[in-house]
């Protein structure tokens, strides 16, 4: 099978401009060094929510998972940096992304963190992770921190749309 034979079997026009979604991971993958650590959230996909009306259960959505992300890497800086992540604006870099949306599964949120403290050790991450949730009730007792390797990026980003990058929350970026 000669190259020609395989670019018309995957389809492959080197004339195509590339999509929104391989430009995203294209630009991503050239930031990957600056995050080290991953992080999946898994979220409850309803609480109980009571207010002067009664109790009903609230089901998660896009706007949730924004409000969560945002609570939670709040909780996480504060933790790590103290007063100093609100007074002098220190904070860990995020790439939060949500998933489960186009793929009708449960929202999840996997995260790349870079900006780490030195005195801040990888072996520890975990248990600041599992103290900075737990005022946040939206989020669920599971949790996988870990080492980025190659492939997180792109594994993050699968859900991306052809034209769109609603996925990513840019704003906690």
């Amino acid at each position: 099978m000669n190259i020609q034979q395989i670019r018309q079997r995957t389809a492959y026009n080197p004339c195509a401009k590339p999509t929104q979604k391989t430009a995203t991971r294209n630009w991503l993958g050239g930031l990957a060094k600056d995050y080290p650590l991953s992080l999946t959230l898994t979220l409850n996909q309803f609480w109980e929510v009571r207010n002067e009306r009664g109790v009903y259960l609230q089901k998660i959505n896009r706007n949730e998972c924004k409000r969560i992300a945002k609570q939670f890497t709040h909780s996480l800086n504060k933790q790590i940096f103290g007063n100093s992540a609100k007074r002098h604006k220190l904070g860990l870099k995020y790439l939060v992304v949500m998933e489960g949306e186009r793929s009708c599964k449960n929202l999840h949120l996997h995260m790349a963190i870079g900006n780490i403290p030195t005195h801040v050790k990888w072996n520890t991450f975990d248990s600041l992770v599992s103290t900075a949730k737990k005022r946040i009730v939206e989020i669920a007792t599971e949790h996988k921190v870990d080492v980025v390797d190659s492939g997180w990026v792109e594994y993050i980003t699968k859900e991306l749309g052809r034209t769109d990058t609603d996925n990513v929350f840019w704003e906690l970026a």
